[in-house]
C-alpha cells in the first residue's frame, strides 16, 4: 500500500511539473489537456490516507521527469552532490566494468579483461540490483558509477541477475587502479597486422599509434582492428584512433535537438598513418567512443565490420547547478557519423552500428545455444567455451573478408 501511494504521488507530482510547463509553452489548450490532472490532484488533496511529504515528492518528481530521457541524464539533491564530490576525492580506483541502461534496469555493456569485474565472475549482458546492499534500481548510472569507486583494495558487494538464473547471484569485487592503457598487437598468418584497443584513452591512444606503427613497419599487408567489449573512453581518443586509418573527411559531428550541428571533428592529415586494407570487429560490448571509431570508418568505406551491432552510446552532457544547490545533468547533443546516422538513438532497434557482415549468423547461434544447453559443464566454464567459441568465428570471418590467413595463430590478445 505505501510503494502504491509513493507511486501514485510520483505520478501527481509529475503532472503538476507538466501542467506549469506546458501551459506556458504550448498555451490555453494545454490547460484542458491537462485537466485530468487537476482532477485527480483534488481527489489526493480530499482523500488521499496519508500527507504527503511535498520535499519527498518533488525529488520523486524530478527524479521521474528525468529517468523518462536517457540513462546518462541525472537529478541530484545538493546533499547527494556534496557527497558524490566527497566520495569521488579518494576514489581513484573502480571496478573495471561500463554501466547504462536497458529496460530501465540498471546494465552491464562491458566488463574490462582480467579487471575486478570481470575476476569476480560479472559479465556483459548482467542486470546490477543492488551493490554495498543498496538497491540501484532508482539510481542514476552517475549515482551508481560512484558506488562502484573508492580507495585501491576497497571490497565492494555485488548482487547481480542474469538471464540464465532464476534469483540473483551474490558477488565480492576488489576495487583497483584502472589499467594505463589496454591495447595488445600480433602479427597473424598472411600478413595480418591484429590490433586490439579494449579501451579509448589518450595514453591509450598513444599505445596503438605505436603498436600499429610497429605493424606496419614490420611488413603487415593487412590490418584487423579489434574494437569488441571496449566501451570504455573519450570521444576526441575514438577520433583519433579514427584518423589513423582515415587522412581526411569528417570523422562525426554532435547535434541539437532541431538537427543543427554543434561541433564537427575532421580528420587530419597529420594524424594519417596508413591506407592497408582494414577489417574492424564490433560486438554489442563496442560502445561510446569505440562506435566514433567504427561509424567513420564504416561510412568512409575504409573498413569492413565484422560482428555485431554496437551497443549505441553517443550524447554529450552537460552539468547545471540549480538555485536550491541541485544539480541537473543533461543530454544536450547526440553524435552522428559522417553519413548522419545517429549513434544513441531512442529506439533500441535503430541504435549503435551494424556491421557489414553479421557474425555469427543466425543458424550458428542456433547451432551454439543448442549445445550450450546440453553442455553439463558447470556455467562459467560453458560460459567461456561458447565465449571463445563466438570469438573465433568473428576472427575467422574477419580473416576471411581480409583474405588473411587463420586465427590459430592469434595468442593471449584474441
Amino acid at each position: 500500500m505505501f510503494r502504491k501511494g509513493k507511486i501514485l504521488l510520483l505520478v501527481i507530482s509529475v503532472g503538476i511539473v507538466l501542467y506549469g510547463a506546458s501551459a506556458v509553452f504550448f498555451g490555453k489548450d494545454a490547460y484542458k489537456e491537462l485537466a485530468v490532472f487537476m482532477e485527480v490532484i483534488q481527489k489526493i488533496r480530499d482523500e488521499y490516507v496519508e500527507v504527503p511529504d511535498m520535499g519527498k515528492v518533488q525529488e520523486g518528481a524530478m527524479r521521474g521527469l528525468i529517468g523518462a530521457l536517457d540513462p546518462y541524464c541525472s537529478f541530484l539533491t545538493r546533499e547527494q552532490y556534496e557527497e558524490l564530490q566527497k566520495r569521488g576525492e579518494d576514489a581513484t580506483a573502480g571496478a573495471g566494468m561500463v554501466l547504462s541502461t536497458r529496460a530501465d534496469v540498471v546494465y552491464v555493456v562491458s566488463v574490462e579483461s582480467d579487471g575486478p569485474a570481470a575476476k569476480a565472475g560479472v559479465r556483459p549482458g548482467d542486470y546490477l540490483v543492488s551493490v554495498d546492499g543498496k538497491e540501484v534500481e532508482d539510481m542514476s548510472i552517475l549515482e551508481v558509477d560512484h558506488l562502484l569507486r573508492g580507495a585501491p583494495g576497497t571490497v565492494v558487494k555485488l548482487q547481480i541477475f542474469r538471464d540464465s538464473q532464476t534469483k540473483p547471484q551474490d558477488m565480492e569485487l576488489t576495487l583497483r587502479e584502472p589499467a594505463e592503457a589496454l591495447v595488445a598487437s600480433e602479427m597473424l598468418d598472411g600478413g595480418v597486422g591484429y590490433l586490439k584497443v579494449e579501451s579509448l584513452s589518450p595514453a591509450s591512444v598513444e599505445q596503438a599509434k605505436v603498436k600499429l606503427k610497429t605493424l606496419v613497419a614490420a611488413g603487415a599487408s593487412k590490418l584487423l582492428l579489434d574494437l569488441r567489449n571496449c566501451a570504455d573512453g573519450e570521444v576526441g581518443a575514438g577520433a583519433d584512433v579514427a584518423n589513423f586509418f582515415l587522412e581526411k573527411g569528417v570523422v562525426y559531428y554532435s547535434r541539437d535537438r532541431q538537427g543543427a550541428k554543434l561541433d564537427e571533428v575532421e580528420a587530419s592529415p597529420d594524424k594519417f598513418l596508413t591506407d592497408l586494407p582494414l577489417a574492424v570487429l564490433i560486438n554489442g560490448s563496442t560502445a561510446g567512443a569505440a562506435e566514433i571509431v567504427a561509424g567513420a570508418l564504416k561510412d568512409h568505406d575504409r573498413a569492413s565490420l565484422v560482428g555485431k551491432k554496437s551497443f549505441g552510446v553517443g550524447s554529450a552532457q552537460k552539468t547545471m547547478k540549480l538555485k536550491s544547490g541541485a544539480v541537473l545533468i543533461l543530454s544536450t547533443a547526440k553524435y552522428c557519423t559522417p553519413s548522419g546516422k545517429v549513434i544513441q538513438d531512442e529506439t533500441a532497434r535503430k541504435a549503435g552500428i551494424e556491421p557489414d557482415f553479421d557474425s555469427p549468423d543466425t543458424e550458428t547461434r542456433q547451432d551454439l545455444a543448442v549445445e550450450s544447453y546440453y553442455d553439463y559443464d558447470e556455467d562459467e566454464t560453458r560460459y567461456q567455451m561458447i565465449k571463445g567459441k563466438v570469438e573465433k568465428i568473428q576472427l575467422d570471418k574477419a580473416l576471411e573478408v581480409l583474405g588473411g590467413g587463420a586465427a590459430e595463430g592469434l595468442r593471449q590478445a584474441a
